[in-house]
C-alpha cells in the first residue's frame, strides 16, 4: 500500500550513472549532441503504484535541448498517496563540446583521478615497460579523438624517463578542440648505465648523479646547455632558486622538461656493468630496462661454517628507568595480547606515513603516525613488564625504538611533547652539554656564534691547560665534551652520537638489543643487531667480533656478511689483513641491494607501501650504511686486484646514482646528510681516478666544478675537512684553467670559506690573503682569454708553488728508468682522501668541525672580524636572507659568491660560443664547455673568453671587510650594486658595516634596493632593516618609513608591524599609521572599511 519505490529504471539512449538502485534517487545521463529526446522506462515495485515524468507531456519521452542539462523528475505515488521522487539529470552535449569522459592506460593509473575538466595528468610505469597503450573515451561518437596524432589504443614508444602524451579531442562540428596531456614516467633504472660512445657519455651525464640523465630538466636559455636529472634538480632547488652548477639565479620559468633530450637518450647504445665483472650486451638505452632482470646474479656464497667463533657478552639484564617511563597502565596484562595491540598500532602507523615530498605535515593531537608508533612502543614496554625474560620482546621493543628515531629523522615526524619524559630528558642533557661547551669557549675568548672548528680548538686548549695544571679529572671531562661535540658533526653524524645516549630512542634501542642478547647469546639475530649498532657508533673493532659471532650461529646471514665487510674496511688495522675478504662481503651486499631495487623498479606500484620496520628491512637505499659500504668497496678495489668484480670507477658511479635517487625521498635530517657524504665521496674518488689518466684535463676541470658545486649545495654545515676538500678541488681546477676568471673566483670563495672556519692565527691570515689574491686575479682577467699567462696573484700562492714542484718531480720520475716492484706496483693502502674518511677518522682535532650552515640562527652577530661565522657554502651561490623581520638578523647573510636572495639577482653573464678555425671561444663564467664535448686527442682547444661579472667583486668585498678595510670593501660593494642591482647581499653587508657608526647612512644604502611589484620574503629583510633603524632613530617623518612598512606588511603580514604600531601609537603618529594600514590593504584612507578600522583603533 505504501510502497513508492521503483524496481527498475532504464533510459534510451544512454545509461544511468550510478547504476540504478531503488534507494538512490539521483542519476546522471550524458547523450550525444544529435539526440533530440530521451525515453525513460520506470517500473514500480507495487503494481498499484503510479508515476509521472516531468516534461514528458504524459508520455515517456522528454525533449532535450542541445548543450543544456535537463532535470527530469519521476514522481512515484503509492496506493495510499505516499510520494517519492527520483531525479535524472540529462546532459545533451553540444556539437561544440570537446571533452573526454575517461582515459585508461594499460599497466598504469592516472594522477589525479580522471575528471573531464582536468587536462593534465601523471602516470608512473615500471622501468621495463617500453610502450604504452592509451584509450580515451569520448561521450559523443562524433567527437574526433587522436593520441599523439594517431589512433587511440595504438602502442606508443616511451622514453627512458619522461614521455609526453597529447590526446586531442575535437567537437562534432569541428569548431572546438581540447588537449589532455599525460606525462608518463618510467621508474629509473637502479643500476649504473654506461653509453658505449664516449661523446654520448659526456653529453648526457647528469652533473650530480654522474649517470645518464633521467627525466631531464634543462635550464632555460642556458648556454652551453645545462641539464640535470629531474628528481635531483627539483630537490636541490626546492629552497634555493639558483643553478647548483653555476650559481646563476633561476628566473621564473627556468625549468624546461626536455622531452626531446629524453627521446634522444633512448636511442643511445648502452650497457650495464655487472657486479661480478663484465657488462650486459649493448642495447638502446630505452630498451635496456627490459633486460634488467638478467643483471641480477646472486653471489656464490662462501661456506663460512666453522670459520668464526661466538663471543661471550659480559653483561647482565638491566632495569632501565627510561623503560619504566614507557610502561603504561592497561586493562590488559597478557604479554601476548599486548604484543598484538602493538602490532595493531603499527599497522595504522604504516598507513599514515607521509609520502615523499609531504613531510612536516600537521596532525591533530593523537592522530599522527608517530602517535601510533608511540602506542606500539608503550604496549611492548608494558608487555616486558609482565614477561621480562622474553628475548624476542626485547628485540621487538628495540626495533620499535629504532623505528622512532628514523621516522622522526627521515619522515620529519619529530614531535615535541611536554609530557614525553625521555624527549625532555634528552633535550635537557644535550642543552647542558652544549652550555658547558659554550662556557669554556667564552673562557677562551671564543664567541658561541663562531664556527664549530673554533669551539673545538677552545676545548682542546682548555684540555691541555688542565693537564698542565695537574687537573687530570677535569681534563678528562673536557675531553669527553670534545668527543661528544666533535662526534655530533662527524660523518657518522647524529646517529653515532645518539646510539650511545640512553635517552635517545636509538640509544635505547641499542640497550634493548643488548638485553635480548644477554638473555640468549646463541641467536644470530640478537648478535647481528648489536654488531650493526656498533657499526653505527663507529666502534668497528667490537662490531667485527659481534658480527663474526653472528656468522658463527648463522653462516648464511647475508647482511651480517655485509656489515662485517663494512666494519673491516673502516677499521684501523683489520682492512690491511682482510681487505679481499671484505671485498667479497661488500660485493655480495651491493648485488643484493641492486637485485632488490631491480625487482622494485619492475613493479607497477608507484610507491612500495611500507609494511616492515626499518630494522626488519635493511636492504634499501635509505639504509645509508649500504651506500657507505659501496664506497668502501670502491676504495678497496683500487688497492686490491680482484677478478670477477666491477671496476672501482663503476662502483663509485653506482654509489653516486643510488645516493641521488634516494635523496629526494627523505627529509632533510641526519640520514640526508650522511647520504650527501656518500655523494661527495663518490665524486671525490672518481675525480681522483680521473687525475691519474692522461689527456682528461677538460673532463677533470668539469668534475672539479661539479664537486665544488656539490659541496656548496650540501646541507653539511661547516665541516672543516669538507672545506679543505673544496679548496683542493678548486686548486685542481685552477691548475688546469689558470686564466679562467670563473675558476679563480671559485678558488677565492673556497679559500675564504676556510678562513672563516679557521681560528685566528697565521694560517687564517694566509687563507684570507690567498682569497684576496684569487679574487683580484679573477677580476684582472676579465675581458681577456684563457690563453693569458697565469696571474702572479695565483702563481705566488704557496699551494701553486707546491703543486708545480710536485708536477716537476713527477715528470722527472717518469723520465727516469722505471723499477717495477714484484707485486706489480700495487698500492697496499686504500684511498684516504675521501671526505668521509678524513672527517670520520683521526684522533683529537681530526673530527669534522661544522659551523653555522644555512639552518643557522640568523640572530647571531657576526659583524666583527674577530668572530668569523661559517662560510662553508662559498662556491657560487648565496644563502637566502634571514626571513621574518629585522629583529631576526644580526649576521651577514652570506659570504659566498654571487648572492641572490629570492632568485632575482642579476645572473652571471651567459656563456656565448664563437667559432674559430682552430679554436672555440666561450664566454665565462659558465660550466666548462667540455661537458658537451667528447674527449679526443685531436680536439680543437677551447679558449674561454672571460666576461665581466659581479661575483668576484662581491667575494673581494667580503675579504676586505674581514681584513678590516671598510673603505675598500665599500667600493666593491658599490660596484656589485651597480652591476647587479637585485643582489641583496651587497646592500645588506655594505649597510651592516655602517649600521653601528652611521645607521642613517646604512638606510641610504638599503634604500637603493629596487623594489619589484611583487616583493619576496628575501626583499622583506631589507624593508625590515630600514624600519628598524628609522624607528630606533625616531625618524617618524622620514617618507621611507611608511613606504617600507607598507611593503613589509604586504609580504609578511600585519603581525610583523605590531611592536612598531604600539610605539607609533604611544608617539601619537596616527596619520602615519593610517597611511601604512591603508597602503597594506591597497585601499585609500577614505575607504569605508578603513575608516571603520581607524575608529576602532582610535586613530581618528
Amino acid at each position: 500500500m505504501d510502497d513508492c519505490n521503483l524496481s527498475k529504471l532504464t533510459v534510451k539512449p544512454g545509461s544511468l550513472t550510478p547504476t540504478f538502485n531503488k534507494d538512490i534517487t539521483e542519476y546522471n545521463v550524458t547523450v550525444a549532441s544529435n539526440v533530440e529526446k530521451i525515453t525513460l522506462n520506470p517500473t514500480t515495485s507495487d503494481n498499484g503504484a503510479s508515476f509521472s515524468i516531468s516534461g514528458s507531456g504524459g508520455s515517456r519521452d522528454v525533449p532535450l535541448k542541445e548543450g543544456v542539462i535537463t532535470d527530469i523528475k519521476i514522481e512515484v505515488s503509492s496506493e495510499d498517496n505516499t510520494l517519492k521522487s527520483y531525479f535524472v539529470c540529462v546532459k545533451r552535449l553540444s556539437a561544440k563540446d570537446a571533452v573526454l569522459t575517461d582515459i585508461s592506460i594499460k599497466s598504469g593509473h592516472l594522477e589525479p583521478e580522471f575528471s573531464s575538466n582536468q587536462f593534465e595528468y601523471y602516470c608512473l610505469l615500471p622501468c621495463n615497460v617500453t610502450e604504452a597503450s592509451i584509450t580515451p573515451k569520448a561521450p559523443d561518437p562524433k567527437n574526433a579523438v587522436t593520441v599523439n596524432g594517431g589512433k587511440p589504443g595504438s602502442p606508443l614508444p616511451l622514453n627512458t624517463g619522461l614521455s609526453e602524451i597529447k590526446i586531442e579531442v575535437t567537437s562534432p562540428d569541428g569548431t572546438n578542440k581540447k588537449v589532455y596531456i599525460i606525462e608518463i614516467a618510467r621508474k629509473p633504472i637502479p643500476r649504473y648505465v654506461k653509453f658505449t660512445d664516449a661523446k654520448a657519455s659526456l653529453d648526457f651525464e647528469c652533473p650530480i648523479s654522474l649517470s645518464p640523465l633521467y627525466c631531464p630538466i634543462t635550464v632555460k636559455k642556458s648556454n652551453p646547455r645545462r641539464s640535470y636529472s629531474g628528481p635531483i634538480i627539483n630537490e636541490l632547488t626546492r629552497t634555493s632558486k639558483v643553478d647548483p652548477l653555476t650559481g646563476e639565479p633561476l628566473l621564473p620559468g627556468w625549468k624546461v622538461q626536455d622531452f626531446q633530450l629524453d627521446k634522444t637518450l633512448a636511442t643511445q647504445l648502452s650497457v650495464i656493468p655487472l657486479s661480478y665483472g663484465g657488462t650486459t650486451e649493448p642495447k638502446k638505452f630505452g630498451e635496456l630496462a627490459g633486460h634488467l632482470a638478467e643483471c641480477s646474479k646472486p653471489a656464490a656464497q662462501e661456506d663460512l661454517s666453522g670459520k668464526f667463533t661466538s663471543s661471550t657478552l659480559s653483561r647482565t639484564l638491566e632495569d632501565h628507568k627510561w623503560q619504566k617511563s614507557l610502561q603504561q597502565v592497561f586493562d590488559e596484562t597478557s604479554p601476548e595480547v599486548l604484543r598484538k595491540n602493538s602490532d595493531s598500532h603499527l599497522e595504522v602507523y604504516y598507513k599514515k606515513i607521509p609520502r615523499p615530498g609531504q613531510f612536516h605535515q600537521q596532525y591533530n593531537d593523537g592522530e599522527s603516525p608517530i602517535d601510533e608508533l608511540q602506542g606500539a612502543i608503550h604496549c611492548m614496554a608494558t608487555a616486558l613488564k609482565f614477561k621480562p625474560k622474553d628475548a624476542d620482546h626485547h628485540l621487538r621493543l628495540a626495533m620499535l625504538l629504532e623505528e622512532k628515531y628514523f621516522a622522526e629523522d627521515m619522515f620529519g615526524l619529530k614531535k615535541e611533547e611536554k609530557d614525553e619524559g625521555p624527549s625532555l630528558n634528552l633535550q635537557a642533557k644535550e642543552s647542558s652539554k652544549e652550555e658547558e661547551v659554550f662556557a669554556i669557549c667564552k673562557l677562551k675568548g671564543v664567541d658561541p656564534s663562531s664556527p664549530v672548528s673554533h669551539h673545538l680548538k677552545a676545548l682542546d686548549n682548555e684540555y691541555h691547560h688542565l693537564l698542565d695544571s695537574g687537573q687530570s679529572g677535569k681534563a678528562d671531562h673536557v675531553q669527553s665534551l670534545y668527543v661528544w661535540y666533535s662526534k655530533k658533526v662527524s660523518q657518522e653524524g647524529a646517529a653515532a652520537h645518539k646510539a650511545e645516549d640512553h635517552e635517545s630512542p636509538l640509544g635505547q634501542a641499542y640497550q634493548k638489543y643488548l638485553d635480548a642478547l644477554c638473555i640468549d647469546e646463541s641467536k644470530a639475530v640478537y648478535n647481528f643487531h648489536v654488531g650493526r649498532l656498533l657499526v653505527v657508533m663507529g666502534n668497528y673493532e667490537d662490531a667485527i667480533k659481534r658480527l663474526e659471532a653472528t656468522l658463527s650461529w648463522n653462516s648464511q646471514h647475508d647482511m651480517a656478511r655485509f656489515y662485517l665487510g663494512l666494519a673491516i674496511s673502516l677499521s684501523k688495522e683489520e682492512w690491511k689483513k682482510r681487505g679481499k675478504e671484505a671485498i667479497k662481503y661488500l660485493l655480495a651486499g651491493m648485488e643484493l641491494l641492486l637485485s632488490e631495487l631491480s625487482k622494485q623498479a619492475n613493479t607497477a606500484e608507484e610507491i612500495i607501501p611500507k609494511t616492515t620496520l626499518f630494522a626488519e628491512n635493511l636492504v634499501r637505499t635509505s639504509n645509508v650504511y649500504l651506500l657507505r659500504g659501496i664506497i668502501q668497496l670502491g676504495n678497496l678495489l683500487t688497492c686490491n686486484e680482484v677478478k670477477d668484480a666491477m671496476s672501482a670507477m663503476d662502483v663509485y658511479h653506482t654509489a653516486a646514482l643510488l645516493a641521488t635517487q634516494v635523496l629526494p625521498t627523505v627529509c632533510r635530517g641526519d640520514v640526508y646528510k650522511q647520504i650527501e657524504w656518500v655523494l661527495v665521496d663518490a665524486h671525490t674518488q672518481l675525480l681522483e681516478l680521473l687525475t691519474k689518466q692522461q689527456g682528461k684535463e677538460e673532463l677533470i676541470a668539469s668534475r672539479c666544478q661539479r664537486l665544488s658545486a656539490l659541496i656548496f649545495n650540501s646541507t653539511i654545515s661547516g665541516n672543516y675537512k669538507l672545506l679543505e676538500l673544496q679548496e683542493a678541488t678548486c686548486q685542481k681546477l685552477v691548475k688546469i684553467q689558470p686564466s679562467v676568471s670563473y675558476a679563480l673566483f671559485l678558488l677565492g670563495s673556497a679559500q675564504f670559506a676556510l678562513y672563516e672556519n679557521t681560528p685566528k692565527g697565521d694560517a687564517a691570515k694566509q687563507q684570507l690573503q690567498d682569497a684576496e689574491h684569487s679574487f683580484k686575479a679573477s677580476i684582472a682577467l676579465e675581458g681577456k682569454t684563457s690563453e693569458e699567462k697565469p696571474q702572479e696573484w695565483v702563481t705566488n700562492q704557496k699551494w701553486w708553488i707546491e703543486f708545480t714542484k710536485k708536477e716537476e718531480d713527477a715528470k722527472k720520475a717518469a723520465a727516469a728508468p722505471s723499477t717495477v716492484p714484484p707485486d706489480g706496483g700495487k698500492v697496499s693502502a686504500p684511498p684516504t682522501n675521501t671526505a668521509a674518511a678524513s672527517a670520520a677518522r683521526g684522533g683529537r682535532g681530526g673530527a669534522a668541525a661544522a659551523g653555522r650552515g644555512r639552518g643557522a640562527n640568523p640572530s647571531s652577530s657576526n659583524t666583527s672580524t674577530q668572530a668569523k661565522g661559517d662560510k662553508s657554502k662559498h662556491v657560487c651561490v648565496p644563502r637566502p636572507a634571514a626571513r621574518g623581520g629585522a629583529a631576526a638578523r644580526g649576521a651577514p647573510a652570506a659570504r659566498g659568491a654571487a648572492a641572490a636572495r629570492g632568485g632575482k639577482a642579476a645572473a652571471t653573464p651567459a656563456a656565448k660560443k664563437e667559432a674559430a678555425p682552430a679554436k672555440q671561444e666561450v664566454n665565462a663564467p659558465a660550466p666548462p664547455a667540455e661537458e658537451a664535448k667528447p674527449v679526443e686527442v685531436n680536439k680543437p682547444k677551447i679558449v674561454v673568453k672571460n666576461v665581466k661579472s659581479y661575483p668576484p667583486r662581491l667575494g673581494l668585498a667580503r675579504v676586505l671587510r674581514a681584513a678590516d678595510q671598510p673603505n675598500e670593501a665599500k667600493q666593491f660593494y658599490a660596484e656589485v650594486i651597480e652591476m647587479a642591482p637585485e643582489v641583496h647581499d651587497a646592500y645588506i653587508e655594505s649597510a651592516e658595516m655602517l649600521a653601528k657608526s652611521s645607521p642613517l647612512e646604512a638606510v641610504d644604502v638599503y634604500a637603493k634596493f629596487p623594489v619589484s611589484e611583487n616583493p619576496s620574503f628575501d626583499d622583506a629583510f631589507i624593508f625590515g632593516e630600514i624600519i628598524r633603524i628609522l624607528m630606533k632613530a625616531e625618524k617618524f617623518d622620514d617618507e621611507r618609513l611608511a613606504k617600507n612598512m607598507i611593503a613589509y606588511g604586504k609580504v609578511l603580514g600585519a603581525g610583523v608591524l605590531e611592536r612598531y604600531t604600539k610605539t607609533l601609537e604611544q608617539k601619537n603618529k596616527n596619520e602615519l599609521l593610517r597611511k601604512v594600514y591603508a597602503g597594506m590593504n591597497n585601499k585609500s584612507e577614505d575607504d569605508p572599511d578603513m575608516q571603520a578600522f581607524f575608529k576602532f583603533k582610535f586613530w581618528i
